[in-house]
C-alpha cells in the first residue's frame, strides 16, 4: 500500500476502561481490561491537545462506555472548540442534561447500542432494568434538538444479531422509526467470547439469518429507516474475505486507537500496542517503526499479523470463518484484555 499521511485523519480513544452493563453478548462479560482507568481532562490535553488541529474526526468509543468518565462533557467541550467530527456511541443509560447540551448540534453521529425492544428481552440481553430510561432519555435528546432548530447529532441504531434476537430485528427497525433515527439500524453479527454463544453466531445458521435480515429490510424499506449489515451481505463478505481471510483493510493508515493508559494500538480489535503516550508524543508514534512493522502485516498473507489473520472489525472482518467469530477459548482479546478468572455476574446496577 502506499505510504501513510504525515498525520492520523482520525482517532478513537476510549475515555474509560468500565462500562455500567454488562450485557450476555459483550467481551466484558468475559475479559478484563488490561489496566483499568479512565482518561481526565488534564491527560486529555497533554496527549491530544497540541495535535488537535490536524485531525478530521474523533470517535469517542471503542471497546467500553464513554458515559463512565468523570471528564466526558469537559473533554466533549475542548474536542467540540476545534470543531472536528465528533462520533460517539453509548448504551444510553447516562445522558445528563449537561451531555446533551455539549452533544446536540455539535456532535456529528451518535450511536446507541441496544439489543432487545421490549422489558423482558431488554434485561436478558443487557442485563439489568434500563429500557424506559434509555427510551426516556432519546425523547430528551430528541426534544432538544427541535428546540435548538438542529438535526445533529444523527442518530444510528446498533444492534447484535444472534439467533435469540434474529426475530428482534424488525422491532430494532420500530425502535429507530420511533426515535427519528435517521442513519437508521446497523446489525453486528455476534462474536463468541464464551463456548455458550457459539451456538448463537449467525454464521451457524446463516439461512435463518439471512432471511431475518430479509424481513427487516422489507420493513425498514417501508418505513423509509437505513438497514444494514455491518459486514455486508454474506455472499459479499465471503468473496470479498477470500483472500485474506479479512477484507483488504487501510485503518492503520489512517488512524490510531487510544486507551486509557495511554496505551496507543494500530486498531481497535489489536492485541498490541505500537506506543504509550506517557513515553512519546502521538506524532512519533505514527511514525514509529512499531506501527511500521504492523502495517506490513496487515494485508500480506505470507505476514499477517495474528489479530488480523483472526480480524473481528465489524467492516472486514469474515462473517463466516470460524477463526474470526469463535473467541471462546481466546485467552487475549481487544487491546490486551485478558479472560476472566471467575464466571461473570448474572447483572449488573444501572448507574
Amino acid at each position: 500500500m502506499d505510504a501513510p499521511p504525515d498525520f492520523p485523519t482520525l482517532l478513537d480513544i476510549d475515555l474509560s476502561s468500565s462500562c455500567n452493563l454488562r450485557c450476555s453478548f459483550c467481551h466484558l462479560s468475559h475479559f478484563d481490561p488490561r489496566q483499568p482507568g479512565q482518561v481526565s481532562l488534564e491527560q486529555f490535553d497533554r496527549w491530544l491537545g497540541p495535535h488537535l488541529a490536524r485531525l478530521q474526526s474523533l470517535t469517542l468509543f471503542s471497546k467500553f462506555e464513554p458515559t463512565t468518565c468523570r471528564d466526558l462533557v469537559p473533554i466533549l467541550r475542548r474536542v467540540n472548540a476545534h470543531g472536528l467530527e465528533i462520533y460517539f456511541s453509548t448504551n444510553g443509560l447516562k445522558m445528563s442534561d449537561e451531555l446533551l447540551a455539549e452533544m446536540v448540534g455539535r456532535v456529528r453521529f451518535l450511536t446507541l447500542s441496544v439489543t432487545g425492544f421490549d422489558a423482558a428481552a431488554y434485561r436478558r440481553h443487557m442485563g439489568v432494568e434500563g429500557l424506559e430510561r434509555v427510551e426516556g432519555n432519546l425523547r430528551r435528546l430528541r426534544d432538544e434538538k427541535k428546540r435548538r432548530g438542529t438535526e445533529l447529532p444523527i442518530l444510528r441504531l446498533s444492534t447484535v444479531a444472534m439467533s435469540d434476537t434474529f426475530a428482534e430485528l424488525t422491532r430494532a427497525v420500530d425502535f429507530a422509526h420511533r426515535h427519528e433515527m435517521a442513519a437508521g439500524v446497523q446489525v453486528t453479527s455476534l462474536i463468541a467470547h464464551h463456548a455458550t454463544m457459539v451456538p448463537q453466531m449467525p454464521m451457524m445458521q446463516p439461512e435463518a439469518f439471512l432471511a431475518a435480515a430479509r424481513v427487516a429490510r422489507d420493513h425498514a424499506r417501508a418505513l423509509g429507516i437505513p438497514f444494514v449489515l455491518q459486514s455486508g451481505e454474506l455472499d459479499d463478505n465471503d468473496r470479498e474475505t477470500r483472500e485474506l481471510g479479512h477484507r483488504p483493510c487501510r485503518l492503520p493508515w489512517q488512524r490510531l486507537s487510544l486507551q486509557p493508559n495511554g496505551e496507543v494500538y494500530p486498531c481497535p480489535v489489536s492485541y498490541t500496542p505500537v506506543g504509550h503516550l506517557e513515553r512519546e508524543d502521538l506524532a512519533a508514534i505514527w511514525r514509529g517503526e512499531p506501527l511500521a512493522r504492523f502495517r506490513l502485516g496487515v494485508n500480506d498473507e505470507a505476514r499477517m499479523n495474528p489479530e488480523c489473520r483472526v480480524c473481528t472489525h465489524c467492516r472486514t472482518k469474515s462473517v463466516r470463518r470460524r477463526e474470526s467469530n469463535d473467541f471462546s477459548q481466546a485467552e487475549l482479546s481487544y487491546a490486551g484484555m485478558t479472560r476472566k478468572s471467575r464466571p461473570p455476574e448474572k447483572g449488573a446496577s444501572v448507574v
